[in-house]
């Protein structure tokens, strides 16, 4: 599906020596996990991940292929991270058109209160040595819970987010305290808008009508109000960018950097892999097909 060269990277990254540790963060009528791994040296100046799946609140997992791959990429770079299980509450109830918007936004905050509950945990296992910050990471859905988190409910409590194909409510006002963000998306995702558009292209008229400000929209909001977001965009990406963007080598190396740059560094932009050296002037793509 993403092509035997980035699977054969991904095998590669899988070999990199790392601890591997499962733990319950949350003790409810089903424990919730996370998997933490941590680097044989880590870098105790660089915040870790904490890494959302997607699946529309209804399916996914913690330790799903692109998911593994991504973060043995970056435990392999020195990065320590840990992916989370969360309750699914759209399980056989879907999350399209026909899901109320109000239904919708209590799926998202639900799953960002227990990436907070996560969070929590992590920062009170002080025998584990780990690090003191932390970046609020999601797919998809996970990206919304990402964002929420970051933006929404607690901005002061993340030193970045990064969103694989996730988006915000396109009413909400940029927070004071934002953190940085790098927002990777398809410039074309049907589901998730990369900038200012209905939820699924739901019609107007329907319950779930939900004006959504995606990870390029957000990051020129950031910008405008003086905080920091760079991008990553692939101009005919659909909102399969939020798994093939997980196994891309590429992808990596550029949240390497600008994990490294925090909280610092340029808004930069890369679009299909071409870096540029500022997001000024915006860079465009060809009409969508």
């Amino acid at each position: 599906m993403f092509g035997g060269l980035f699977w054969s990277f991904c095998e590669s990254a899988s070999q990199a020596v790392c601890t591997f540790s499962s733990h319950i963060y949350k003790e409810d009528s089903v424990p919730l996990f996370l998997d933490l791994r941590r680097p044989p040296a880590p870098d105790s100046s660089q915040p870790g991940l904490i890494f959302v799946h997607g699946g529309g609140f209804s399916q996914g997992s913690r330790d799903a292929l692109p998911v593994k791959c991504f973060l043995d990429s970056m435990a392999s770079m020195g990065i320590t991270s840990a992916s989370i299980s969360y309750t699914l509450t759209r399980k056989g109830l879907g999350f399209g058109c026909d899901v109320p918007v109000s239904e919708k936004q209590t799926a998202i905050r639900l799953a960002g209160q227990e990436l907070m509950a996560a969070k929590n945990w992590l920062t009170q296992q002080t025998h584990l040595q780990l690090p003191g910050h932390w970046i609020a990471v999601g797919s998809s859905a996970g990206a919304e819970a990402a964002l929420w988190a970051g933006y929404e409910s607690s901005p002061e409590s993340w030193s970045g987010v990064v969103s694989f194909a996730g988006a915000l409510d396109g009413q909400l006002n940029v927070p004071e305290h934002a953190p940085p963000l790098f927002a990777i998306h398809g410039a074309c995702d049907p589901v998730v808008p990369s900038r200012r558009n209905l939820h699924r292209q739901c019609a107007p008229n329907s319950p779930g009508a939900w004006m959504l400000c995606g990870g390029l929209c957000w990051a020129d909001s950031l910008i405008e109000a003086g905080y920091a977001a760079s991008t990553w965009t692939e101009c005919e990406g659909g909102h399969r960018v939020c798994n093939t963007a997980l196994v891309d080598p590429r992808v990596h190396q550029a949240l390497l950097d600008w994990i490294q740059a925090l909280p610092y560094g340029d808004n930069i932009a890369w679009q299909d892999g071409q870096r540029r050296l500022s997001r000024e002037p915006q860079p465009s793509c060809p009409p969508c097909h």
